[in-house]
């Protein structure tokens, strides 16, 4: 039996306003999403008025539980990895063809600025 592949996708945000960003792991067949991990170039405290919420989704599917930095132990520090839990109820929404997209929205609330890595692994189910 032949051993599944697996992709690593990135992008990268650095911004100081709400954005919308699109991955796709452009190889042939059907990947699923495995785990969607954010590295922080600069910190971001945990504070409700200057926050950002970060969304993933395939379409209309939410993907992963969103990711908000003003949540207890969501504080993002530079240079510490911190993962999004990817849904393990989105069913076939977790499985990407090589132009699927894969969306992320980071929402602003208040003067808060995000520059963060987001990489996201995927593993081959179909050809």
């Amino acid at each position: 039996m032949a051993k599944s592949q697996s992709v690593t996708v990135s992008a990268f945000i650095d911004t100081s306003a709400t954005v919308t960003t699109g991955i796709c792991h452009g190889q042939a067949g059907e990947y699923k999403l495995k785990s969607i991990t954010l590295v922080p170039f600069a910190a971001l405290a945990e504070d409700a008025s200057n926050k950002y919420v970060i969304a993933a989704t395939q379409g209309s599917d939410t993907v992963a539980t969103s990711y908000d930095t003003s949540t207890s132990g969501n504080v993002l520090a530079a240079a510490v990895a911190q993962s999004m839990t990817v849904s393990t109820s989105a069913g076939s929404a977790l499985e990407f063809g090589a132009t699927d997209v894969l969306k992320f929205v980071a929402t602003k609330t208040g003067t808060a600025n995000l520059k963060v890595q987001i990489v996201c692994a995927f593993e081959q189910v179909r050809v």
